[in-house]
């Protein structure tokens, strides 16, 4: 199975059939709307599991029957959204360390005299170091080049077909960019930060 095809729409499809049911006529029987019996037959959604036991009884099929060739994509998307929550924590982690540690350089200046201030920045900083290192082991372990890549996948779409289209020179284009922004954004807390400590200097 591609992408995000699902098949139980058309398994719902096949069987409303077999029974010589109208999408109106599954629906009164399963009380939902006749819209939404379209959505699963186009795939539009997926119905959640106490329909699918209503369909089984009602068709008189194992929910084997109903689910089995979705299982590996339904247990891809599972794995998807684990990976994405935990990319978007590193991220949130990356950016927090980033910010107080820029912020903490304002320390630094208010405080030339002391040698042991600078720990205090670095120590900050460390969090974001380790979290940029995950980021690239998430992005190279599931072959994310793009931010529109990532973008896909962190929406369980098919990424495959951006893979396809990649061009490499963009790709060098698009790191040099978020580098450059994350270098600006970094000296832009810096030097709010050491305009604060001048101020009370």
């Amino acid at each position: 199975m591609k992408g995000d095809i699902m098949e139980i729409g058309k398994r719902i499809r096949e069987y409303r059939k077999i029974y010589n049911l109208s999408q109106e006529q599954l629906a009164d029987k399963i009380f939902v709307s006749r819209q939404t019996v379209s959505n699963w037959e186009n795939d539009k959604t997926y119905p959640d599991i106490q329909i699918i036991v209503s369909l089984s009884i009602l068709f008189n099929v194992s929910l084997d029957e109903l689910i089995r060739e979705d299982l590996e994509e339904m247990k891809m998307k599972i794995s998807n959204n684990k990976a994405n929550k935990r990319a978007d924590i590193y991220s949130l982690i990356m950016i927090c360390s980033t910010i107080l540690a820029s912020l903490s350089i304002g320390l630094v200046v208010a405080l030339p005299e002391s040698k042991l201030i600078w720990i205090v920045p670095i120590i900050l900083f460390l969090p974001a170091v380790w979290s940029s290192f995950v980021l690239e082991k998430f992005k190279r372990n599931n072959d994310l080049k793009t931010y529109k890549e990532i973008l896909a996948f962190s929406q369980n779409k098919d990424v495959e077909m951006l893979r396809e289209r990649r061009n490499y020179r963009k790709i060098r284009i698009e790191k040099g960019i978020i580098v450059l922004g994350y270098a600006g954004f970094t000296l832009f807390i810096c030097l709010i930060a050491i305009s604060i400590a001048n101020l009370f200097k």
